[in-house]
């Protein structure tokens, strides 16, 4: 499991921080976006060093066994303050926040360096790249060192979830509540890891095989660590998925329309501004979307379809169908007006217009509508009523 959701880890930490660096190069960064880079930094570290063959490659390189264990074990506690940093300056003005960064920096410092001299101490000799922190969590001043870690990250994961929990019921922008929410099911995966390595150090006393929950501490730090990751990107990349899902649902709105409008259009050459106006648009989609709705809208008064009375009380989709019938219906009469019987024509000036329905304008509602008018082309509902 290391081999490959950690590298997935470390991949989408690195890819963050690369495109957060524009907005860090900047001379007017705040310092909680310097402490959110900070964070991809850490994350990116984390597990970058847990990966197996990242962790073999340490060891040969600098003759200490395992020494990836405190590297990445350090990166962690990095990955906790920097996320505490950022909530703390989102939270107090900056006067104030600096002295309660700097001297939460300190104490992680000071952990950090404690859990060096624990390591060092402990004299972890033989190499092993996937269960070292299981392997050893009995053994002395290992135990001693890896309770220190896990309650420190325990009590930063603890606050990181209550505030971004409160911030979350805060803020107003959806996005970024909804960060705050997946940073705070990241914290809560990270708990996980921190009670599986509370139960590593008891296993061996009570006669357990801590391998037994390994999985939960993999598990926990890698989707936690997936969850915190995407939680505190998606302030920066979530609007422009939102932008997506509006331009495609546009998009096949202005599809949906093009039956609608080229029965109108064909009726009334002059109701659009251009006649070639084809199913698709790519460029300028918004005002196309726009214009041919304003089309539709026009052709509709011009051809004044009668409405039956009984769909008023119908469902949404039945009240669509009895209006694309009713426009079947005037557009067949106005192909089949004969002298003597005049076409549907606008009413005289000065005669009030009959007032549609509030749906009636709205875009939704027309693609509704434009679709049950295809269904009945499809089916041959208009050839029938062509021939009445």
């Amino acid at each position: 499991m290391n081999g490959v959701l950690y590298p997935l880890c470390a991949a989408v930490a690195w890819v963050s921080l690369l495109f957060k660096l524009p907005a860090l190069l900047r001379r007017d960064r705040g310092p909680a976006a310097v402490a959110v880079g900070f964070f991809y930094l850490f994350m990116g570290l984390t597990f970058t060093i847990s990966d197996p063959r990242v962790w073999a490659a340490l060891d040969r390189v600098t003759g200490i066994p395992n020494l990836a264990l405190v590297l990445s074990q350090g990166s962690v506690i990095g990955v906790a303050a920097s996320q505490l940093a950022a909530l703390t300056y989102w939270a107090v003005e900056p006067q104030r926040a600096r002295p309660l960064v700097r001297r939460r920096i300190w104490a992680f410092g000071a952990v950090f360096a404690a859990m060096v001299v624990l390591f060092a101490a402990a004299d972890l000799t033989e190499e092993d790249t996937t269960t070292a922190a299981v392997r050893y969590a009995g053994h002395g001043l290992y135990s001693v060192y890896l309770m220190l870690y896990v309650t420190a990250f325990a009590v930063t994961e603890y606050l990181i979830v209550v505030r971004c929990l409160r911030y979350a019921r805060a803020v107003t922008g959806a996005w970024l509540r909804r960060g705050l929410r997946l940073a705070a099911a990241g914290a809560l995966g990270g708990l996980a890891y921190v009670l599986a390595r509370y139960a590593d150090v008891l296993a061996g006393p009570l006669g357990l095989d801590p391998q037994r929950w390994e999985v939960v501490a993999r598990l926990g730090a890698g989707l936690g660590g997936i969850c915190t990751l995407i939680g505190w990107s998606l302030p920066g990349w979530g609007p422009q998925v939102g932008r997506l899902r509006l331009w495609w649902r546009d998009r096949r709105a202005y599809q949906a329309l093009y039956p609608l409008w080229t029965a109108l259009v064909a009726a009334n050459p002059d109701l659009a501004l251009d006649r070639t106006a084809g199913r698709r648009a790519v460029r300028d989609l918004d005002f196309r979307l726009h214009r041919r709705v304003i089309e539709i809208q026009d052709g509709l008064r011009w051809l004044h379809p009668v409405r039956d009375g009984d769909a008023a009380a119908a469902g949404a989709d039945l009240r669509a169908h009895f209006a694309a019938a009713a426009i079947a219906d005037a557009l067949a009469e106005q192909g089949n007006a004969m002298p003597g019987r005049p076409a549907a024509t606008p009413p005289a000036a000065g005669t009030p217009m009959p007032q549609p329905p509030p749906e009636d304008t709205d875009t939704a509602w027309l693609v509704r509508v434009a679709r049950a008018f295809a269904d009945l082309d499809q089916h041959g509902g208009r050839d029938q009523r062509s021939r009445r």
